[in-house]
């Protein structure tokens, strides 16, 4: 018992190798490598490739590196580095690139390709390349970039006087509309506005149907600097409107003799073209109330 295990440990230059543990690693290997040779094989086989660059460049030496860790965990309880992954990148790099197409050359393509393949053999390697070395070289600058900015801040900080600011813009107050101010010009006409048809046992002769229209121009801006204050003004103009428009109506009718309408209906709509004005219609029947 004792010849078998000092059989099974060597001595090389002072370090102890574990002979059993090391042939379990290189069947891990082994398997990893016939695997991925197999998986590279199915891909030429069916020709699974874009534009004639076959995808097995990239799967085979990921399915070699997956089955080696896979089979060196469950036997060893520990990874031995998917050695078979850089196998089959270089044997698979030699047939695709110098056996069987010599003449291929360097280009943009084969660059490309070459930049994949060494992605799925060594994803580690690559990605700390690319992120950690190129996003360093790429954040120099920005970097550089930022110092300057702050730079210019502090000096427009300290020195104020030698930048010009522009004068602030002084905007007028919109006036709300003023509903006593509307109901007493309105009531100051001598004139009877009545929604209803019926006006009970009132004594009046209908003269006849009478409308009036207003259009204001709307604000056709897309967007607005102050939102609210846009609303506002709208608003406003449309309550006017509203007030000219029974103005000009009973105008109408007390030139034909009447001081009054019945059925008085008011409507708001979008009218021109596409909608880029406002008109406000009253329209109803005159009458004349006799005393």
């Amino acid at each position: 018992m004792v010849l078998l295990s000092n059989l099974n440990k060597m001595k090389i230059k002072d370090k102890e190798i574990d002979l059993v543990n090391s042939l379990k690693g290189l069947l891990c290997i082994s398997v990893g490598t016939a695997f991925g040779l197999l998986v590279y094989g199915i891909f030429l086989y069916f020709h699974i490739d874009i534009f004639g660059w076959n995808l097995g460049l990239i799967f085979a030496p990921l399915a070699a590196g997956y089955v080696e860790t896979i089979l060196a965990n469950r036997i060893l309880g520990e990874n031995v580095g998917a050695i078979s992954a850089f196998v089959l990148f270089i044997s698979t790099t030699f047939y695709s690139f110098i056996l069987k197409n010599p003449t291929l050359g360097v280009n943009i393509i084969t660059a490309g390709s070459i930049l994949v393949i060494l992605q799925a053999a060594f994803p580690t390697l690559i990605n700390y390349i690319l992120l950690v070395v190129l996003g360093g070289i790429l954040s120099y600058p920005l970097n550089g970039l930022k110092k300057l900015v702050k730079k210019i801040e502090e000096i427009v900080a300290k020195r104020p006087i030698l930048f010009w600011e522009p004068p602030e813009i002084k905007r007028d107050k919109i006036k709300p509309y003023d509903e006593i101010e509307s109901n007493r010009k309105i009531n100051n006409l001598d004139f009877y506005f009545i929604t209803s048809t019926d006006i009970l046992d009132i004594k009046h002769e209908r003269i006849g149907v009478y409308g009036s229209h207003v259009i204001l121009d709307k604000d056709n801006k897309i967007i607005h600097t102050n939102p609210e204050e846009s609303e506002l003004k709208t608003l406003n103009s449309i309550k006017h409107g509203k007030d000219e428009c029974l103005i000009n109506l009973c105008e109408k009718i007390k030139r034909n003799g009447g001081n009054g309408i019945i059925n008085l209906e008011i409507e708001y709509f979008l009218a021109g073209l596409g909608g880029d004005c406002i008109q406000i219609s009253a329209t109803g029947m005159g009458i004349n109330i006799h005393d």
